[in-house]
């Protein structure tokens, strides 16, 4: 009899659990199951676990651990998470948009391929309209049906450094699954694309608020609940406009935030920059020691250091200015961090932000979730995980399904109420 295979029920989205048995099994039986994913540059993934059927002949990834396998223990999302590419290449899966992710699984035993499936992991509902925006500023908007829900929250997500819609049109689809309107924004691209700016230097903030204001304009959606999400400099970001724009937001949250308006960054710079303007004039900043970076592989390597060095050179008059007022929120906020960020010290300059607003009695939620184990990037719930320096994947894995589960949390929490609102002329 041949092998029946069981893998959930269409659609599986990317955040789910996969659901994925084997049945008529010669109890005892060993097989190997492998996985597939090709990312956007056409490299190949792959993942393996070999594992022993039950007494009743089955498999079930959700309840079996693989006896030997690219992951260990009972895990049933394991298959997808620790997928690694073959040789020397990089260690990144570059999953650019929302568009499925097809994986491809293969059973065999004793060398025999015994079948053969493929499954599309979704980032997007069936029931979600999907708009590309490049006007009046670049992004793309996720609006579920709110047939029978009344108004919509809305969430409004910024990416990191690597530009672009990368993380952030993910992450927006993510939260469109989930009841929240979301629109992903592009404030820079190393390319140019969408008439961008292509360094993360003086990007006017004026921009991210033109986008706030398309959103909460929208048909359906309750302009009073409506919160900002970034990751990194995205995160710096977020944190920057809730404080300049208080009555605009409503709830923030902030993947390796940081604390303070760092210098900007170019792939040739020419002189000192902010990373940011408002009203037509950069913001005080931290400058990086040994004058303007070029981004080389070597200065990259060192990005955490030179975060720290910026933090520990200035002045206390520096810092004052540069420091993000976040005290000037009027929302609550969720700051997640990594202990093994190699990027900038997010944990340490969370703990800052969380004490300057126990100092000024701020009288929102402020929550701090730290992961002992997870890196900068804290990424996509169930994408093969990027491996950073003194990181497992396992516990990267982890970090990414907790951090989602608990930003969901936080943002149907807190926007779950309407609240009084208005917004300055």
């Amino acid at each position: 009899m041949e092998p029946v295979w069981s893998i959930g029920q269409a659609p599986n989205r990317i955040d789910g659990t996969l659901e994925l048995g084997i049945r008529h099994l010669t109890p005892g039986q060993k097989i190997t199951l492998e996985a597939f994913a090709q990312d956007d540059l056409g490299k190949v993934w792959r993942s393996y676990g070999i594992y022993r059927a039950d007494d009743q002949g089955t498999v079930d990834t959700a309840g079996t651990a693989p006896e030997e396998g690219t992951y260990g223990g009972i895990d049933a999302n394991g298959l997808l998470w620790s997928m690694r590419p073959g040789g020397s290449d990089p260690v990144y899966f570059m999953k650019s948009g929302s568009a499925p992710q097809a994986v491809t699984f293969r059973l065999s035993s004793d060398g025999v391929l015994l079948g053969e499936r493929t499954v599309d992991l979704h980032f997007v509902s069936d029931d979600v309209r999907v708009t590309e925006m490049t006007e009046p500023f670049a992004g793309k908007y996720f609006c579920p049906d709110a047939s029978g829900r009344g108004s919509l929250p809305a969430v409004l997500v910024l990416g990191g450094s690597a530009g672009g819609l990368l993380w952030s049109e993910q992450m927006a689809a993510l939260l469109s699954s989930h009841g929240f309107a979301a629109l992903a924004v592009a404030y820079f691209d190393w390319q140019g694309r969408s008439g961008l700016p292509n360094r993360l230097a003086e990007v006017p903030i004026e921009g991210v608020d033109r986008a706030m204001r398309w959103l909460q304009e929208q048909p359906g959606i309750d302009a009073a609940r409506a919160g900002v999400m970034g990751l990194s400099k995205g995160s710096e970001l977020a944190l920057l406009y809730a404080s300049l724009y208080p009555q605009a937001v409503r709830a923030v949250v902030g993947y390796s935030p940081a604390s303070h308006v760092f210098e900007g960054i170019a792939i040739a710079p020419a002189s000192r920059r902010s990373s940011w303007t408002h009203e037509g004039r950069p913001l005080p900043y931290l400058p990086y020691p040994g004058g303007p970076k070029s981004w080389t592989a070597a200065e990259l390597a060192q990005l955490r250091k030179l975060h720290e060095q910026a933090l520990q050179t200035s002045s206390d008059e520096q810092l004052e200015a540069a420091r993000i007022r976040v005290e000037a929120m009027r929302a609550p906020a969720l700051l997640m961090t990594g202990a093994h960020d190699a990027t900038w010290p997010s944990a340490g300059m969370a703990e800052g932000v969380l004490q300057t607003l126990k100092k000024c009695g701020y009288r929102w939620e402020v929550c701090h979730a730290h992961f002992p184990e997870a890196g900068h990037l804290i990424d996509i719930p169930n994408l093969p995980v990027t491996a950073e320096q003194g990181v497992r994947a396992g516990a990267a894995a982890a970090a990414a399904r907790e951090a989602w589960q608990t930003a969901l949390a936080f943002l149907q929490r807190n926007l779950a109420l309407s609240y009084s609102y208005s917004r300055p002329s």
